[in-house]
């Protein structure tokens, strides 16, 4: 198989942390931003999966001082500091970590896939559908991605409520399964790059193939709005990250999300 990106290739990784940063800055009317360490440091509620640093020593080294503000940011709003750090930031940044006490709270694989507008994809299984959400349908698509991700029907209601007051994202789909609603996605557009999140799958609904089909409606509909790059975050070597691959996805580097707590620093 032909490679297509460069895992060196800086262009291509700021680009793809500057459309991750997008998604999370735009995901909610009450979020907080801030530009620190060549990225920025997103606020949204504690304990929220939008609050977060994104881009951070994609620009060069990060002086001590920085990483000073950054945990100010989030540790003066009662939150962890914690930095969603490409593996292509600056190296400057890891002992300053380490010397800090962050820890590593997930790792995950970036994926890349150009686009062509002429592309044709393979036709839906039996039973399988996707439809957009429509805005009354908003709140039945929130509870559809948290149980998927749980993995089970009963969700805490502060975690509902949390997620419930982000934007409705324009475009958000069903992934529909014998006309029922058995998954769900979503997709942010930034500067021709294709954001593509939010992929989940309720138990009953697995193994169908709802998930492949979900990606490769958000690829065409990337390609109709003039994207001409999508990219996804998924967890090494899980479902999502064969299923990303089987779309044509590539890998392109990692992710390591590290945090240091309110009143942990030395």
């Amino acid at each position: 198989m032909t490679q297509l990106f460069s895992s060196t290739d800086m262009a291509l990784a700021r680009r793809i942390e500057a459309g991750h940063a997008h998604s999370a800055a735009v995901s909610t009317p009450s979020v907080s931003v801030e530009e620190i360490g060549g990225g920025w440091a997103i606020f949204h509620q504690i304990d929220s999966p939008v609050t977060q640093a994104i881009g951070v020593g994609m620009h060069g080294a990060v002086e001590s001082s920085e990483l000073d503000r950054l945990e100010a940011f989030f540790h003066n709003r009662g939150s962890a500091a914690i930095i969603d750090l490409c593996a292509l930031a600056d190296l400057s940044l890891l002992p300053m970590l380490q010397e800090r006490g962050y820890v590593i709270r997930e790792l995950v694989n970036v994926l890349a896939r150009r686009l062509d507008p002429a592309e044709k994809f393979a036709g839906l299984g039996p039973g399988i559908g996707v439809e957009p959400v429509a805005a009354h349908q908003y709140p039945s698509w929130v509870r559809t991605v948290m149980q998927g991700f749980a993995g089970q029907a009963e969700i805490p209601e502060e975690q509902v409520a949390m997620m419930m007051s982000a934007n409705r994202w324009p475009e958000a789909f069903f992934g529909m399964l014998d006309g029922s609603p058995g998954g769900a996605a979503a997709m942010d557009v930034h500067a021709g790059l294709a954001t593509l999140f939010g992929d989940s799958t309720l138990v009953h609904a697995r193994g169908r193939g709802l998930q492949l089909a979900l990606i490769r409606h958000r690829l065409r509909r990337a390609a109709q709005l003039g994207c001409d790059l999508a990219t996804a975050a998924v967890v090494p070597g899980g479902v999502s990250h064969r299923n990303y691959e089987r779309a044509g996805f590539e890998l392109v580097y990692g992710r390591v999300m590290v945090a240091v707590a309110l009143g942990k620093l030395s």
